[in-house]
């Protein structure tokens, strides 16, 4: 099934952003890191970019976004590892959020974890998992200063390995 990106924007803005000048990163090394041990033996979470939120947090500024269409905010919440349906909000513009608003599992696939983890494919599920909105026109700021901010959270959580699921 094709995904059409830019179903949910205005006709203007759609037709702008199929032209926008992205970030070309062609030319640096894709960045990876060797497992420090077995999968059966890490610390698991998920970082999804659906813009979901427990519904205590702060939500995404999608006012401001709404304002400026070419910003999208770069910032990141963290959600508990037992976040219930119920608890569940999602700030993003680009998608239809329907579906992850009835199952969040199609952005933030904790049931698989969870599964993972009783199958002993995997040692264990960190606390918290993070999240953010995909939608980054201004992608400098969120790779030189949300990712970082990220993976220092990631580390100061003792996670092994991360899985990213995108909205």
């Amino acid at each position: 099934m094709a995904v059409n990106s830019f179903k949910f924007m205005s006709r203007t803005l759609a037709e702008s952003l199929k032209v926008w000048p992205y970030v070309d990163t062609s030319g640096e090394p894709i960045p990876w890191a060797e497992p420090r041990k077995p999968l059966k033996e890490s610390t698991v979470a998920l970082v999804s970019s659906g813009g979901l939120y427990h519904r205590d947090d702060t939500p995404f500024d999608l006012d401001r976004e709404r304002a400026e269409p070419l910003w999208g905010d770069p910032s990141f919440r963290e959600v508990p590892r037992d976040i219930s349906q119920e608890e569940v909000r999602i700030a993003h513009l680009h998608y239809d959020n329907s579906h992850a608003l009835d199952d969040c599992n199609c952005i933030l696939p904790l049931a698989a974890l969870d599964a993972a983890l009783a199958e002993g494919r995997i040692g264990n599920i960190a606390e918290r998992h993070l999240t953010f909105m995909g939608y980054q026109p201004r992608l400098g700021t969120f790779v030189r200063e949300t990712a970082p901010r990220m993976a220092d959270r990631m580390l100061e959580m003792d996670v092994d390995v991360v899985l990213l699921s995108s909205g």
